[in-house]
């Protein structure tokens, strides 16, 4: 409990692409917490300077926590820390369970907690199991929240969130995420699944990827 407490608070900085939960649905009273961190990687080294140099769209290192309940087999809710907020979070799908196919909406709200403020995200992803370990996913995800990317500085050069500028904010992303054998009881550092997935921002001003690495439990 204190390590996901810890986790909760470490991520609420950060950027807000992606989503690293895939797209099925956990099933009825299945729980779990996923930790995930976003890497950028620009795709142009004038790119990555002109960010450092000018403060504008240097997107840092992204970490994020989610946890999900299964209510039904095709609704799960939980709550999400990221992009210095938290709230709370449904995702809904669209097709039998039972389909090596499918579908799901998510949608979100957080606030963020420096500014104050209410932000929005909402998602589609759509996923295809290959067996029963291996899920293949893809989608596009979006909101409007404060620009937590590009926060404006006072005279002391620290963050002024009085002045930070709401803006829409979408992307879209693909991974894949596999559910790893059940542990034994000696062995509940195991993780439940672990996942990759690269996030690709359309808002911004320059040529990004994000590669993010996740794990469950």
């Amino acid at each position: 409990m204190n390590r996901i407490i810890t986790a909760l608070l470490l991520a609420v900085t950060g950027c807000y692409y992606g989503s690293m939960t895939g797209a099925r649905t956990l099933g009825e009273k299945h729980m779990t917490v996923t930790a995930s961190v976003g890497l950028p990687a620009y795709l142009s080294a004038d790119d990555r300077r002109e960010a450092g140099e000018s403060s504008t769209d240097d997107v840092p290192v992204s970490p994020s926590v989610t946890f999900l309940s299964g209510v039904t087999d095709r609704i799960d809710i939980g709550a999400y820390a990221r992009a210095w907020g938290i709230g709370p979070l449904i995702r809904v799908g669209l097709l039998s369970p039972d389909l090596p196919y499918s579908v799901s909406i998510n949608a979100g709200a957080g606030y963020i907690v420096p500014a104050k403020l209410l932000s929005t995200r909402f998602g589609l992803t759509a996923g295809y199991s290959v067996g029963e370990s291996l899920e293949i996913y893809g989608g596009c995800s979006g909101g409007y929240s404060p620009d937590v990317i590009n926060i404006p500085e006072d005279g002391d050069g620290n963050r002024n969130w009085n002045e930070v500028e709401n803006k829409y904010h979408y992307g879209f992303n693909a991974g894949v995420r596999y559910t790893l054998p059940p542990p034994e009881e000696d062995q509940l550092w195991i993780p439940e699944a672990v996942g990759f997935e690269f996030a690709i921002p359309m808002d911004l001003s320059r040529d990004i990827v994000l590669f993010g690495l996740a794990v469950t439990y």
